[in-house]
Protein backbone atom coordinates (compact mmCIF):
# COMPACT_ATOMS: atom_id res chain seq x y z
CA UNK A 1 0.00 0.00 0.00
CA UNK A 2 1.26 3.09 -0.92
CA UNK A 3 2.02 5.48 1.40
CA UNK A 4 0.07 8.95 0.97
CA UNK A 5 2.57 12.37 2.70
CA UNK A 6 0.21 14.30 5.35
CA UNK A 7 0.75 17.03 3.19
CA UNK A 8 -1.44 16.05 0.14
CA UNK A 9 -4.43 15.07 2.73
CA UNK A 10 -3.70 18.86 4.19
CA UNK A 11 -3.72 20.26 1.09
CA UNK A 12 -7.07 18.19 0.21
CA UNK A 13 -8.44 19.40 3.21
CA UNK A 14 -7.91 23.40 2.67
CA UNK A 15 -9.69 22.45 -1.32
CA UNK A 16 -12.24 21.10 -0.42
CA UNK A 17 -15.68 22.64 -2.06
CA UNK A 18 -17.60 21.88 0.92
CA UNK A 19 -16.12 24.67 2.69
CA UNK A 20 -17.54 27.25 0.00
CA UNK A 21 -20.99 25.23 0.37
CA UNK A 22 -20.94 25.40 3.95
CA UNK A 23 -19.71 29.13 4.54
CA UNK A 24 -22.70 30.33 1.30
CA UNK A 25 -25.25 27.93 3.46
CA UNK A 26 -24.49 30.13 6.52
CA UNK A 27 -24.32 33.47 4.71
CA UNK A 28 -27.73 32.84 3.65
CA UNK A 29 -29.22 31.92 6.84
CA UNK A 30 -27.88 34.88 8.09
CA UNK A 31 -29.13 36.84 5.95
CA UNK A 32 -32.71 35.26 6.17
CA UNK A 33 -32.79 36.03 9.35
CA UNK A 34 -31.26 39.38 9.44
CA UNK A 35 -33.75 40.66 6.24
CA UNK A 36 -37.03 39.92 8.62
CA UNK A 37 -38.60 43.10 8.42
CA UNK A 38 -39.79 42.65 11.94
CA UNK A 39 -36.19 43.41 13.40
CA UNK A 40 -36.19 47.09 12.22
CA UNK A 41 -39.47 47.67 14.46
CA UNK A 42 -37.56 45.85 17.66
CA UNK A 43 -34.53 47.79 16.87
CA UNK A 44 -35.09 50.75 15.88
CA UNK A 45 -32.62 52.50 17.38
CA UNK A 46 -30.21 54.16 15.30
CA UNK A 47 -26.78 51.74 14.76
CA UNK A 48 -24.43 54.49 16.62
CA UNK A 49 -26.56 54.78 19.44
CA UNK A 50 -26.52 51.01 19.53
CA UNK A 51 -22.95 50.85 19.65
CA UNK A 52 -22.47 53.41 21.99
CA UNK A 53 -25.12 51.58 24.36
CA UNK A 54 -22.97 48.34 23.53
CA UNK A 55 -19.99 50.12 25.23
CA UNK A 56 -21.44 51.61 27.97
CA UNK A 57 -23.43 47.97 28.99
CA UNK A 58 -20.03 46.53 28.54
CA UNK A 59 -18.10 49.06 31.29
CA UNK A 60 -21.23 48.32 33.23
CA UNK A 61 -20.97 44.35 33.19
CA UNK A 62 -17.11 44.82 34.03
CA UNK A 63 -18.05 47.46 37.33
CA UNK A 64 -20.98 44.59 38.48
CA UNK A 65 -18.26 41.65 37.88
CA UNK A 66 -15.49 43.43 39.43
CA UNK A 67 -17.83 44.84 42.60
CA UNK A 68 -19.46 41.61 43.00
CA UNK A 69 -22.69 43.16 42.42
CA UNK A 70 -24.01 40.09 40.26
CA UNK A 71 -27.59 39.37 42.56
CA UNK A 72 -28.50 42.84 42.40
CA UNK A 73 -31.79 44.62 40.74
CA UNK A 74 -29.54 46.83 38.87
CA UNK A 75 -27.80 44.22 37.45
CA UNK A 76 -30.21 42.36 36.32
CA UNK A 77 -31.94 45.44 34.06
CA UNK A 78 -28.02 45.98 32.69
CA UNK A 79 -28.39 42.33 32.04
CA UNK A 80 -31.30 42.95 29.64
CA UNK A 81 -29.97 45.99 28.30
CA UNK A 82 -26.80 44.06 27.38
CA UNK A 83 -28.48 41.47 25.94
CA UNK A 84 -30.77 43.89 23.92
CA UNK A 85 -27.85 46.02 22.80
CA UNK A 86 -25.45 42.94 21.65
CA UNK A 87 -28.58 41.47 19.59
CA UNK A 88 -29.24 44.19 17.46
CA UNK A 89 -25.66 45.53 16.99
CA UNK A 90 -25.20 41.59 15.34
CA UNK A 91 -28.93 42.36 13.33
CA UNK A 92 -27.70 45.91 12.02
CA UNK A 93 -24.08 45.43 11.51
CA UNK A 94 -24.55 43.85 7.94
CA UNK A 95 -26.68 46.83 7.03
CA UNK A 96 -23.99 49.25 8.68
CA UNK A 97 -20.97 47.34 7.38
CA UNK A 98 -22.66 48.09 3.86
CA UNK A 99 -23.57 51.70 4.45
CA UNK A 100 -20.62 52.62 5.67
CA UNK A 101 -18.37 51.11 2.60
CA UNK A 102 -20.58 52.91 0.24
CA UNK A 103 -19.68 55.61 1.92
CA UNK A 104 -15.71 55.21 1.43
CA UNK A 105 -16.08 53.94 -2.33
CA UNK A 106 -17.05 57.36 -2.73
CA UNK A 107 -13.77 58.68 -1.78
CA UNK A 108 -11.47 57.41 -5.08
CA UNK A 109 -8.29 57.07 -3.26
CA UNK A 110 -9.92 55.25 -0.64
CA UNK A 111 -11.86 53.06 -3.31
CA UNK A 112 -8.50 52.40 -4.81
CA UNK A 113 -6.84 50.38 -1.53
CA UNK A 114 -10.35 48.73 -1.38
CA UNK A 115 -9.71 47.18 -4.73
CA UNK A 116 -6.09 46.06 -3.87
CA UNK A 117 -6.30 42.60 -2.55
CA UNK A 118 -2.67 42.99 -1.16
CA UNK A 119 -3.56 45.85 0.93
CA UNK A 120 -6.55 44.54 2.71
CA UNK A 121 -4.70 41.15 2.85
CA UNK A 122 -1.32 43.31 4.76
CA UNK A 123 -4.15 45.38 6.68
CA UNK A 124 -5.97 42.15 7.93
CA UNK A 125 -2.45 41.13 8.72
CA UNK A 126 -1.98 43.72 11.05
CA UNK A 127 -4.94 44.11 12.38
CA UNK A 128 -4.73 40.85 13.83
CA UNK A 129 -1.32 41.27 15.33
CA UNK A 130 -2.81 44.30 17.26
CA UNK A 131 -5.63 42.14 18.77
CA UNK A 132 -2.69 39.57 19.59
CA UNK A 133 -0.55 42.16 20.96
CA UNK A 134 -3.45 43.53 23.17
CA UNK A 135 -4.34 40.26 24.44
CA UNK A 136 -0.79 39.42 25.08
CA UNK A 137 -0.18 42.88 27.54
CA UNK A 138 -3.58 42.51 28.54
CA UNK A 139 -2.54 38.75 30.08
CA UNK A 140 0.76 39.90 31.47
CA UNK A 141 -0.60 42.41 33.57
CA UNK A 142 -3.43 40.87 35.22
CA UNK A 143 -0.72 38.23 35.99
CA UNK A 144 1.15 40.92 37.83
CA UNK A 145 -2.04 42.38 39.45
CA UNK A 146 -3.36 39.04 40.46
CA UNK A 147 -0.09 37.51 41.48
CA UNK A 148 -0.85 34.50 39.08
CA UNK A 149 2.30 33.04 37.49
CA UNK A 150 -0.30 30.84 34.87
CA UNK A 151 -1.56 33.88 33.94
CA UNK A 152 1.30 35.61 33.18
CA UNK A 153 3.00 32.88 31.43
CA UNK A 154 -0.06 32.72 29.01
CA UNK A 155 0.34 36.25 28.49
CA UNK A 156 4.04 35.93 28.01
CA UNK A 157 3.44 32.96 25.06
CA UNK A 158 0.65 35.11 23.18
CA UNK A 159 2.98 37.98 23.06
CA UNK A 160 6.06 36.05 21.70
CA UNK A 161 3.84 34.46 19.14
CA UNK A 162 2.33 37.81 17.76
CA UNK A 163 6.21 38.95 18.16
CA UNK A 164 7.12 35.79 15.56
CA UNK A 165 3.99 36.78 13.68
CA UNK A 166 5.00 40.58 13.08
CA UNK A 167 8.55 39.11 12.52
CA UNK A 168 7.19 36.60 9.50
CA UNK A 169 5.20 39.97 8.45
CA UNK A 170 7.63 41.84 7.90
CA UNK A 171 10.19 39.92 6.30
CA UNK A 172 7.47 39.49 3.31
CA UNK A 173 8.84 42.58 2.24
CA UNK A 174 12.65 41.57 2.15
CA UNK A 175 11.82 37.64 1.12
CA UNK A 176 11.40 38.63 -2.47
CA UNK A 177 12.29 34.99 -4.22
CA UNK A 178 11.14 31.76 -3.70
CA UNK A 179 13.97 30.31 -2.06
CA UNK A 180 14.38 33.16 0.82
CA UNK A 181 10.44 32.67 1.68
CA UNK A 182 10.92 29.05 2.04
CA UNK A 183 13.86 29.66 4.23
CA UNK A 184 11.67 31.81 6.40
CA UNK A 185 9.01 29.70 6.54
CA UNK A 186 11.68 26.32 7.71
CA UNK A 187 13.02 29.57 10.09
CA UNK A 188 9.22 29.46 11.53
CA UNK A 189 8.73 25.83 12.31
CA UNK A 190 12.05 25.63 14.07
CA UNK A 191 10.47 28.68 16.06
CA UNK A 192 7.07 26.78 17.03
CA UNK A 193 9.16 23.84 18.05
CA UNK A 194 11.58 25.93 20.56
CA UNK A 195 7.98 27.96 22.01
CA UNK A 196 7.07 24.49 22.29
CA UNK A 197 9.30 24.47 25.24
CA UNK A 198 7.85 26.89 26.80
CA UNK A 199 4.15 25.38 26.06
CA UNK A 200 5.59 22.04 27.32
CA UNK A 201 6.41 24.03 31.00
CA UNK A 202 3.29 26.01 31.24
CA UNK A 203 1.35 22.37 30.94
CA UNK A 204 3.27 20.92 33.45
CA UNK A 205 2.86 24.12 35.62
CA UNK A 206 -0.92 24.10 35.39
CA UNK A 207 -1.54 20.24 35.62
CA UNK A 208 1.36 18.81 38.09
CA UNK A 209 0.99 21.83 40.44
CA UNK A 210 -2.60 22.73 39.83
CA UNK A 211 -1.30 26.27 39.28
CA UNK A 212 -4.44 27.74 37.32
CA UNK A 213 -5.39 29.74 39.73
CA UNK A 214 -9.14 31.08 40.27
CA UNK A 215 -9.13 33.85 37.21
CA UNK A 216 -12.13 35.43 37.55
CA UNK A 217 -15.46 35.50 35.68
CA UNK A 218 -14.45 38.56 33.24
CA UNK A 219 -10.92 36.77 32.57
CA UNK A 220 -12.63 34.17 31.95
CA UNK A 221 -15.01 36.32 29.38
CA UNK A 222 -12.03 37.59 27.83
CA UNK A 223 -10.25 34.11 27.58
CA UNK A 224 -13.10 32.84 25.42
CA UNK A 225 -13.74 35.60 23.56
CA UNK A 226 -10.31 35.42 22.31
CA UNK A 227 -9.68 31.37 22.07
CA UNK A 228 -13.26 31.38 19.75
CA UNK A 229 -12.14 34.58 17.29
CA UNK A 230 -8.54 32.50 16.69
CA UNK A 231 -10.29 29.38 16.75
CA UNK A 232 -12.71 30.10 13.87
CA UNK A 233 -10.88 32.82 12.33
CA UNK A 234 -7.55 30.43 12.07
CA UNK A 235 -9.33 28.11 10.12
CA UNK A 236 -11.34 30.49 7.98
CA UNK A 237 -7.52 31.65 6.98
CA UNK A 238 -6.13 28.49 6.65
CA UNK A 239 -9.11 27.50 3.89
CA UNK A 240 -8.91 30.64 2.32
CA UNK A 241 -4.84 30.57 2.14
CA UNK A 242 -5.05 28.97 -1.39
CA UNK A 243 -5.40 32.32 -2.54
CA UNK A 244 -1.96 33.36 -1.00
CA UNK A 245 0.10 30.83 -2.03
CA UNK A 246 3.24 32.78 -0.60
CA UNK A 247 5.57 30.55 2.11
CA UNK A 248 5.68 33.38 4.50
CA UNK A 249 1.97 34.15 4.57
CA UNK A 250 1.08 30.28 5.15
CA UNK A 251 3.81 30.60 8.17
CA UNK A 252 1.72 33.01 9.50
CA UNK A 253 -1.39 31.54 9.00
CA UNK A 254 0.01 28.18 10.95
CA UNK A 255 1.16 30.21 13.65
CA UNK A 256 -2.42 31.55 14.10
CA UNK A 257 -3.40 28.19 14.26
CA UNK A 258 -0.91 27.57 17.17
CA UNK A 259 -2.06 29.98 18.95
CA UNK A 260 -5.37 29.27 18.74
CA UNK A 261 -5.31 25.71 19.70
CA UNK A 262 -3.38 26.66 22.97
CA UNK A 263 -5.74 29.63 23.36
CA UNK A 264 -8.73 26.52 23.55
CA UNK A 265 -6.37 24.98 25.98
CA UNK A 266 -6.00 28.17 28.36
CA UNK A 267 -9.99 28.65 28.13
CA UNK A 268 -10.50 25.12 29.47
CA UNK A 269 -8.04 25.56 32.34
CA UNK A 270 -9.64 28.66 32.96
CA UNK A 271 -13.19 27.18 33.28
CA UNK A 272 -12.27 24.02 35.25
CA UNK A 273 -10.56 26.19 37.70
CA UNK A 274 -13.08 29.22 37.93
CA UNK A 275 -16.14 27.80 37.69
CA UNK A 276 -15.36 23.60 38.69
CA UNK A 277 -15.10 21.61 41.85
CA UNK A 278 -11.84 20.34 42.28
CA UNK A 279 -12.65 17.22 40.90
CA UNK A 280 -9.61 14.93 39.93
CA UNK A 281 -11.58 14.16 36.66
CA UNK A 282 -10.98 18.16 36.04
CA UNK A 283 -7.24 17.46 36.38
CA UNK A 284 -6.96 14.32 34.02
CA UNK A 285 -9.12 16.64 31.15
CA UNK A 286 -6.29 19.02 31.56
CA UNK A 287 -3.41 16.63 31.32
CA UNK A 288 -5.35 14.86 28.69
CA UNK A 289 -6.06 18.06 26.50
CA UNK A 290 -2.54 19.76 27.52
CA UNK A 291 -0.58 16.42 25.53
CA UNK A 292 -2.71 16.58 22.62
CA UNK A 293 -1.84 20.70 22.30
CA UNK A 294 1.92 19.84 22.61
CA UNK A 295 1.61 17.06 20.51
CA UNK A 296 -0.40 19.11 17.69
CA UNK A 297 2.13 22.02 18.05
CA UNK A 298 5.03 19.64 17.80
CA UNK A 299 3.94 18.37 14.44
CA UNK A 300 3.04 21.42 12.96
CA UNK A 301 6.64 22.57 13.59
CA UNK A 302 8.05 19.40 12.32
CA UNK A 303 5.75 19.17 9.17
CA UNK A 304 6.94 22.97 8.26
CA UNK A 305 10.52 22.09 8.69
CA UNK A 306 10.17 19.12 6.21
CA UNK A 307 7.57 20.67 3.74
CA UNK A 308 10.18 23.50 3.22
CA UNK A 309 13.57 21.12 3.05
CA UNK A 310 11.69 19.84 0.65
CA UNK A 311 11.04 22.53 -1.62
CA UNK A 312 14.38 24.37 -1.42
CA UNK A 313 16.00 21.39 -2.05
CA UNK A 314 13.27 21.32 -5.49
CA UNK A 315 14.84 24.76 -5.92
CA UNK A 316 18.29 24.30 -5.29
CA UNK A 317 18.45 21.31 -8.30
CA UNK A 318 16.20 23.22 -10.79
CA UNK A 319 19.28 25.20 -12.30
CA UNK A 320 21.54 21.82 -12.12
CA UNK A 321 18.85 20.07 -14.08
Amino acid sequence: MKNIPFSEYWQAFLRWKGWRICSRFFVRCWKAVAGWAGWQKIFCIPFPVLLVMGIASGAGLILVFVRGLEQTVPAYILYAVSAYTLTGLCIRFPGAFRAGKAWLTRHPKIAGLLKNAEFKFRLELYFEQLINFSYGIFKIASGIILGSAWIGCDGIYNLTQALIQLFQILRRKKAENLLQQWKSYRFCGFLILLMHLTLTGIVFQMVNWNRAEDQGQIMVIATAAFAFYKFTGSFWDLARDRKHTRPVDSSVRMLDLAQAIFAMFSLQASMFHTFGTGESWEQLMNLITGCAVCLLIVSMGIYMIRRANREIKKLQEVPHG
